[in-house]
């Protein structure tokens, strides 16, 4: 079983991936780091509470994690695509000014230092957090047993603008530093997250499996998402699920990835490269070794992906 932090900005593929982390035995979710990213850090964090509550699962500790970018500007956010409060068509029945002025990274480290080099973080959202949490307590993120990313784009056209992918463009300071400096580090980006889809009959089926406040959230929100899409990419046989895609990268499901080695670097200064991850697919460039070299992501067997999904996300266990 995976110990799990997961570090999200819970907008809608980030509560696809936590509801499938609820509902997979072979995770054990310790915590949730909460940031801003999709939308404002207080809402993300508030919709954590609210699908953790839905689940029965209060026991899981919430982290309030970063307001903004290490460069100090105002973010920018994403509600024509996961809605003003991050879930769609949903509005969580918890006022998010409860959740304002929080910060308290000691209970990131305490569950770090309580599961010592047992530990796998999943980032799915900006990287300030983790960033920010390596800054803090480098001794403590050292016991971290591994690092999934959701972000960058390889190969293939970005989606925040040509060349870079929303997480990395959100905070290229923070992605650089992660990319540079982070141990045991895999980055599942753009170009293969955006071919993890779910179709309109998959979700379908889920919703006629679903037995739980939790599980009857997916079709409403997904449909939405399916309609956003559809507006965004004109015929895209579905949603692509680009949070649960690096999730399931840190569960080792035989054959659903491809990987090369390569060391990544990502564009912090200029502007029309801005927030561009890159590395060096040149003919002839071979998987690299040593510390700053990342596994990434290159390819996924989408029957794979959807097998896997609907068996979890069905309870066909």
């Amino acid at each position: 079983m995976k110990k799990i932090i997961l570090f999200a900005d819970t907008g809608i593929d980030d509560f696809i991936a936590l509801t499938y982390a609820l509902k997979n035995p072979e995770v054990d979710l310790l915590g949730v780091v909460s940031g801003y990213g999709n939308i404002e850090r207080e809402k993300t964090y508030r919709n954590v509470e609210y699908l953790l509550e839905l689940a029965g699962r209060t026991d899981i500790p919430v982290i309030a994690g970063a307001t903004r970018p290490l460069s100090g500007e105002e973010p920018a956010f994403f509600p024509d695509i996961h809605g003003i409060e991050g879930l769609g068509p949903i509005n969580p029945p918890i006022p998010e000014e409860r959740y304002s002025n929080r910060s308290n990274f000691s209970k990131l480290f305490d569950l770090i230092k309580n599961n010592r080099n047992d530990v796998t973080i999943v980032n799915v959202g900006r990287c300030t957090s983790l960033a920010t949490a390596h800054y803090l307590s480098p001794e403590v993120m050292e016991d971290v047993k591994e690092t999934y990313l959701m972000g960058g784009a390889f190969l293939e056209p970005g989606n925040a603008t040509e060349v870079a992918e929303a997480n990395f463009y959100g905070d290229p300071i923070a992605a650089n530093y992660v990319c540079r400096h982070v141990a045991n580090l895999t980055i599942v980006p753009l170009n293969v997250t955006r071919n993890a889809l779910l179709t309109p009959g998959d979700v379908h089926f889920i919703d006629t499996r679903s037995d739980s406040p939790l599980e009857e959230l997916i079709k409403p929100i997904l449909d939405y998402y399916y309609e956003v899409y559809q507006q965004q990419e004109p015929g895209i046989a579905g949603t692509p699920q680009h949070d649960l895609a690096a999730l399931m990268a840190a569960l080792d499901i035989d054959g659903l990835y491809e990987y090369k080695k390569r060391e990544v670097k990502v564009e912090y200064e200029g502007n029309f490269a801005y927030g561009e991850s890159i590395a060096d697919f040149r003919p002839g460039a071979g998987d690299c070794f040593g510390p700053t070299c990342t596994r990434i992501t290159m390819k996924i067997n989408q029957d794979i992906f959807v097998s896997n999904v609907l068996k979890i996300l069905t309870n066909d266990r």
